[in-house]
């Protein structure tokens, strides 16, 4: 049995993996992580996985503490030049976040073609891969709290946030400010998602499969005219497939 952890930016996502398969998937805030371990605790582990997006000072100090906890190997996944015959595309391959990477590398085992693969957490990262598994680059939008947070003072609204409903096709246009500001966002992130599928359509007569993961992955996946396969706990998966190859 193995156990994964992916730290993100705020939030850090943690899984089991056995047999090739993930479970007891629990997300959690960042400063929250060992509190969020504790119900692993009775479960012996083999070896740890983990990403992160936190500083090597950071990682570092969980790293040793795990070990301590659980008495097995620690493995950080590190973006990197090459993985299990994937290429990366940045020019910096280390700049590339880890949790990018691994989607990226596994992702390309597991499809063996095309994919555009958009992962919408604080950040929104839309990644290009081809069917030889060559990372072709990426694109970064804000995510949708700072988004939000931009609007704060000039209309004094706190803690928007988008709802479930949101997702469903509207025939008409906002008419509240809280709506606007959703329904903007949501056309501006499906807009750039289309566009730059619809200009790989056109520019590399291809088709690439499109993999939604993420916070906001849910009401984006919903949006999209384009067809597209959502995945909660697609980096924790990708984790999980990489370590059976490692």
């Amino acid at each position: 049995m193995k156990l994964l952890i992916d730290i993100g930016n705020t939030t850090t996502s943690v899984g089991l993996w056995q047999n090739s398969k993930l479970s007891m998937v629990n997300n959690s805030d960042n400063n929250k992580l060992f509190l969020a371990l504790k119900k692993y605790l009775k479960k012996e582990m083999d070896e740890i996985l983990l990403t992160s997006v936190i500083s090597a000072k950071e990682n570092k100090l969980i790293i040793d503490r795990l070990k301590k906890i659980y008495k097995c190997r620690v493995r950080q996944i590190k973006s990197s030049f090459t993985l299990l015959g994937m290429t990366n595309g940045y020019v910096q391959p280390k700049k590339l976040g880890d949790d990018r990477w691994v989607t990226i590398v596994a992702s390309s085992l597991l499809y063996k073609q095309p994919l555009m693969i958009i992962d919408c957490g604080t950040a929104i990262s839309i990644d290009m891969v081809n069917a030889k598994g060559t990372h072709l680059g990426g694109y970064i939008l804000g995510g949708f709290d700072g988004y939000s947070k931009s609007f704060k003072n000039a209309y004094h609204l706190k803690h928007i946030k988008i709802k479930e409903d949101a997702a469903s096709q509207k025939k008409y246009f906002p008419k509240k400010t809280e709506d606007g500001i959703t329904e903007g966002y949501l056309l501006m992130v499906i807009s750039a998602i289309e566009n730059i599928y619809n200009q790989i359509k056109k520019n590399q007569k291809i088709l690439p499969k499109l993999l939604i993961s993420g916070g906001y992955g849910k009401i984006i996946s919903k949006k999209l005219s384009v067809k597209n396969k959502y995945e909660p706990d697609l980096v924790l998966r990708s984790i999980g497939l990489i370590s059976n190859h490692l």
